[in-house]
C-alpha cells in the first residue's frame, strides 16, 4: 500500500469527513493551493481519479473514524 506523508494523511482524513478544500486549508493553516497539491499527490499515489474516490477509499479504511491528528 502506498505511503502517504503525515500531511497527506491529515488532508485525506478531512476529505473522508466531507471537508472542502477551503475548510481543510483553514483548519491546517495552509493555502488552498497547498491542499490541491496534496490532493493531487494523494490521488496519484493511490491511483485514484477524483476526490469522490479518495473519500470512498478513506472511509473504507476507517480514516474518517480515526481521531483527527492534532492541529
Amino acid at each position: 500500500e502506498p505511503t502517504l506523508t503525515y500531511r497527506e494523511r491529515e488532508v485525506l482524513q478531512r476529505v473522508a469527513r466531507g471537508a472542502s478544500n477551503d475548510e481543510i486549508a483553514a483548519t491546517l493553516t495552509i493555502s488552498k493551493n497547498t491542499v490541491k497539491n496534496h490532493m493531487r499527490n494523494i490521488l496519484s499515489k493511490l491511483h485514484l481519479s477524483n476526490r469522490a474516490q479518495a473519500m470512498v477509499y478513506a472511509r473504507q479504511r476507517g480514516l474518517a473514524d480515526e481521531p483527527p491528528p492534532p492541529d
